[in-house]
């Protein structure tokens, strides 16, 4: 039987500071769905977890500073 997983621990003191997520005006939410690894799930979850966040409010802000990034680069669809 293999041995039981350690579960993760964070340590509040050495955490990096919450991250301040600009208000914004409620607005419809469209659902969308992506396949990632295991892997990277797990580190996803663990980075928001550090900051404080909901998995969806950082995958959010990662898209949007995404497209801000490469505004311009091609033609956005419509």
């Amino acid at each position: 039987m293999p041995a039981a997983r350690k579960p993760l621990t964070f340590d509040v003191d050495r955490a990096p500071p919450r991250v301040a997520v600009a208000a914004v005006p409620a607005q419809p939410r469209q659902q969308v769905g992506a396949r990632v690894t295991a892997a990277v799930y797990r580190k996803l979850k663990a980075r928001a977890a550090m900051q404080g966040v909901a998995v969806g409010a950082l995958v959010e802000q990662a898209i949007s500073e995404f497209m801000e990034r490469t505004a311009g680069s091609d033609q956005d669809a419509a």
